[in-house]
């Protein structure tokens, strides 16, 4: 059984403080070093664990006007799309800090068309969950079935357990990516 290590815990407080610093400070464009082949796998994971077609992390910007993928499997021609943080169900997820599932998302007047048109294919369901690292909200998870035109019957579409695995899953990549930026901050690596 491991115990609290005394000695270790009186510096919890600024270690907490240096991980929320630089978390903060990770943009888009260098979180994907952060995130590594164990995060990438567990992104892929949770595309299949929910039958999706494509799953993406979005982050905001340092000024947090964007919200900007760093990653998104299969699709990586979508690294680097940006969207306004006020556009679109994603910066919903965002302002609100409340997952969604939604199933006709083509439908919704609040569905940004932005993602659709780069890919030339319909978000037909939708799961976005918060991301948080480093102590605090950083982005979005995403997936999304897709159907290849409008005439395409929809997928089957997501569910209640759908949204409770991808909200699972996005914890595992939260600490997959505050376990990365803590080794790097101590300079260690286990």
């Amino acid at each position: 059984m491991i115990t609290t290590d005394l000695e270790l815990t009186e510096y919890a407080p600024t270690i907490e403080r240096k991980l929320a610093r630089a978390a903060e400070s990770i943009t888009p464009e260098a979180f994907k070093s952060t995130l590594g082949a164990p995060g990438k796998s567990m992104l892929r994971a949770m595309m299949e664990s929910v039958k999706g077609d494509s799953t993406s992390i979005w982050l905001a910007d340092i000024a947090e006007n964007n919200l900007i993928v760093t990653h998104s499997t299969p699709n990586e021609e979508l690294v680097g799309l940006s969207i306004p943080i006020s556009e679109g169900l994603t910066s919903l997820v965002y302002a609100s800090e409340q997952s969604i599932c939604e199933n006709n998302v083509y439908q919704n007047a609040n569905h940004s068309k932005h993602v659709d048109d780069t890919v030339g294919q319909i978000t037909s369901s939708m799961i976005g969950t918060p991301f948080y690292f480093g102590g605090a909200l950083q982005g979005v998870v995403s997936c999304v079935q897709i159907k290849e035109s409008e005439d395409a019957p929809d997928p089957k579409g997501f569910s209640a357990r759908d949204l409770g695995r991808i909200r699972r899953l996005s914890t595992v990549i939260e600490r997959l990516v505050n376990y990365k930026l803590l080794t790097q901050l101590i300079g260690i690596e286990l």
